[in-house]
């Protein structure tokens, strides 16, 4: 990755925290990653995999016991660096009496920021997060997924170059996780890097154009979503609903394999043109067309596969 930029890198980095009577805990032991500038990055794993370490290493906020990083080509930690970095912690706390303009005013100051051009900010980062009509609603009256926008509008409000976000979708419910999923996606558009940390794996695998998986405090598995979840043969799949009994022997008749997902059904196909045949016969018969192209592994399949069935319950260090 010579030459292509990176907005993080890190070189065998480790944290090991004392957790008193003598014993000692390891919270990521010899993590190397590269986030190239300009993509949506997602670190996820089970709980106690070292996520949330990585993320306060990066920030800053703690000290590694070996290796190194760096942010923005600065040291991990670095005043300049900090300057170029916006943060969306899981669970973002405000003061309960501010309204938007003046919660995001305060957090404008700490940044130099004021007059005109701070003013002009503000509202254009509410009308991003699609706050700009209930910007006189206090923080106390706030539901999850207003402060979660909010969260955004402060992490953005010096026009950050990287954005750390940690869980920003946990606890939202679908309408409010698509509209913060959309203000990611808007973020890449206009260059930024949005580092991105959860657990929740269907929320992860349509964002990121790259993911890293860690369990137990080492790095699992690395790469793009796209060579992650593609499959070692070439198929191509289609998904349908309501199919009759004779259009379903159709469908089998044509496929390589055919199998039932609760009420669809999905067929396989050696190749291209087949599977588009057969996604154009199933509309000819008035069924109920899903989806068809190359046949991908999930996310969470590729999880399971690096990481295994057990799961961690503890907090995330």
């Amino acid at each position: 990755m010579a030459n292509i930029a990176l907005a993080i890198r890190t070189e065998n980095l480790t944290k090991i925290y004392d957790v008193g009577w003598g014993r000692q805990h390891v919270g990521i032991d010899n993590l190397s990653l590269e986030v190239e500038q300009g993509k949506i990055f997602g670190l996820v794993g089970p709980n106690g995999s070292g996520k949330t370490t990585t993320l306060k290493l990066l920030l800053g906020l703690i000290f590694p016991t070996s290796g190194s990083g760096e942010v923005l080509g600065q040291p991990m930690g670095s005043a300049i660096a900090k300057a170029r970095v916006g943060y969306l912690p899981e669970g973002p706390y405000f003061y309960e009496h501010l309204n938007a303009p003046e919660l995001l005013r305060m957090y404008g100051s700490m940044f130099g920021l004021g007059g005109e051009v701070l003013e002009k900010r503000i509202r254009e980062l509410l009308e991003l997060v699609d706050m700009w009509e209930r910007r006189d609603y206090r923080v106390a009256n706030y539901s999850r997924g207003m402060r979660q926008r909010v969260g955004v509008a402060q992490a953005l409000i010096n026009d950050p170059d990287l954005l750390f976000f940690d869980e920003p979708t946990s606890g939202l419910d679908p309408i409010g996780a698509k509209d913060i999923r959309e203000v990611v996606l808007e973020l890449r558009k206009r260059g930024k890097t949005v580092f991105l940390c959860s657990h929740l794996l269907k929320e992860m695998e349509p964002l990121c154009d790259d993911i890293a998986i860690l369990a137990r405090g080492q790095l699992i598995i690395q790469g793009s979503v796209e060579k992650l979840l593609a499959r070692d043969t070439a198929n191509y799949r289609v998904e349908a609903m309501d199919l009759d009994d004779e259009t379903l022997a159709a469908l089998k008749e044509r496929s390589t394999d055919l199998m039932w997902l609760d009420d669809a059904v999905r067929a396989l196909f050696a190749d291209r043109q087949s599977a588009f045949d057969a996604a154009a016969m199933i509309e000819d018969r008035g069924a109920h067309l899903l989806t068809v192209g190359p046949d991908r592994r999930t996310l969470e399949e590729v999880f399971i596969e690096a990481v295994g069935e057990e799961s961690n319950d503890e907090t995330d260090l």
